[in-house]
């Protein structure tokens, strides 16, 4: 891994790797659950998630690698980076 910030921070527990999550038909990562104070990251593409957000609609939390959540009416802003 070449990000070593990211593999400190997945190794030691400060970051969750959602590689291996789900994926919505518009390539979100679909979260079972969010935790604040934590960062999240896709360990495969060695990118960071930028955003998380709760859909209003059914309340299914979703994650991107883009600030896609924030100030979108559509979901409750969970995280940014």
């Amino acid at each position: 891994m070449q990000n070593k910030a990211m593999e400190r921070k997945l190794q030691n527990g400060d970051a969750v790797d959602v590689s291996g999550f789900a994926r919505d038909k518009d390539g979100n990562y679909v979260l079972p659950d969010y935790a604040d104070g934590i960062d999240y990251a896709d360990k495969q593409r060695e990118d960071w998630i930028r955003s998380i957000g709760r859909r209003r609609s059914d309340g299914v939390i979703l994650a991107a690698t883009d600030t896609r959540f924030y100030q979108n009416d559509a979901f409750e802003c969970l995280w940014l980076r």
